[in-house]
């Protein structure tokens, strides 16, 4: 996700914090510190409860990452590939590689999370049963973070795509219609709905001065609205590539370039040359690499002379490629989570080929002329 750093790695799987995780870890921190752990707390400094609001914010997060941690070890073990997980505004996402082969496989994912939220709401329940002061901020925030984690469980499990309720949903009626794509219609149907009520709910509070928890409102409602309609659009993609492999959408007649010419030299005898945006750079029958024109405009006019491809190029990696055989509909994600815009096409580790962003999109404009 743009706008995000990288903090680590749990079983594999990079673990990044948006920055507008910053915002909200803020609003809960003052949020604990100014109103509810002042109801709990003996102390006359403030900074006790600042403290205390700041340590609670991050085990909150830290609970969020668990709910998304277990989504996506249930996933692995189904044989899905996590790409990351990231916390931001409105909790934590975890980027799954493809689609459950299964509506039980879905059902098993989607429900992980809740019920780790749960377990956790128990477990700080458990705690919040030991003898502290009645009027101590620890147990305070401890008696927060139960709430949230049952909150967090409560909400997730509303029966409206895409919260994890409504994946369960969609799981369910998968089961019962053996047809994933009505069953996606029907949960982001119900999805969408959900998420008009919540910003007309953010509208009417609005109305009544609470202008922070209104907005806060309306934002949930247009995340949820936006995930429902991508949910959507994602299936009818899907649906439009069906039967269609890479091999039938890719460019046989691919130009690369060597790694060893300077920019001046790529841009005068390839790209003004063969007027495409993009080259494989290769070595022989070795693929190093893929240079853009987004890769040259990053060094200025004059400095062309100075560089050559393999300064600029994006090297080789598994994010770059796609075998021939792999559905168009993978290419597609693929190549959306990427920067480079195409994929080259390799084979028994020979380039036969190269698909772009562009094949794709016109292949999808044709399907849909064809169908309307």
């Amino acid at each position: 996700m743009v706008g995000s750093l990288r903090i680590g790695r749990i079983l594999g799987i990079p673990i990044e914090v948006h920055y507008t995780w910053i915002i909200v870890f803020g609003l809960i921190t003052n949020t604990l510190a100014t109103s509810y752990l002042s109801n709990y707390t003996l102390y006359t400094s403030p900074y006790v409860n600042w403290i205390i609001g700041a340590i609670a914010s991050l085990i909150f997060f830290v609970c969020v990452a668990m709910h998304e941690i277990m989504h996506s070890y249930t996933a692995i073990k189904l044989g899905l590939k996590i790409r990351r997980i990231t916390l931001f505004m409105f909790g934590g996402i975890a980027e799954i590689e493809g689609e459950p082969k299964s509506a039980r496989d879905e059902l098993f994912i989607s429900i992980m999370g809740p019920v780790t939220s749960a377990l956790l709401a128990l477990v700080f329940f458990l705690f919040s049963r030991f003898p502290f002061n009645p009027l101590s901020p620890i147990g305070g925030a401890i008696l927060y973070l139960y709430r949230v984690n049952l909150i967090l469980a409560g909400f997730n499990l509303i029966p409206a795509f895409p919260l994890d309720g409504g994946r369960v949903l969609r799981a369910i009626l998968w089961m019962s219609l053996k047809n994933y794509r009505k069953a996606t219609r029907i949960s982001t149907g119900i999805g969408m709905t959900f998420a008009t009520m919540i910003m007309f709910l953010g509208f009417y509070i609005l109305l009544f001065g609470q202008f922070i928890t209104g907005l806060w409102f309306i934002f949930i409602g247009w995340f949820l609205s936006q995930g429902a309609m991508s949910g959507e659009r994602e299936v009818d993609i899907r649906e439009a590539f069906t039967d269609a492999r890479v091999k039938d959408l890719m460019s046989k007649e691919v130009q690369s370039v060597p790694p060893n010419i300077n920019i001046e030299d790529l841009v005068l005898n390839y790209f003004l040359s063969y007027r495409y945006v993009a080259f494989p750079v290769m070595w022989g029958d070795n693929i190093l690499g893929i240079v853009t024109l987004n890769d040259i405009r990053k060094i200025p006019r004059e400095e062309w002379k100075n560089y050559t491809v393999r300064d600029i190029m994006t090297p080789m990696s598994s994010d770059l490629t796609i075998t021939p055989e792999e559905s168009a509909f993978d290419a597609f994600l693929k190549i959306n989570k990427g920067s480079v815009g195409r994929l080259l096409v390799v084979e028994e580790d020979k380039l036969i080929g190269i698909i772009s962003k562009t094949d794709l999109i016109r292949f999808l404009q044709i399907k849909s002329m064809i169908s309307s």
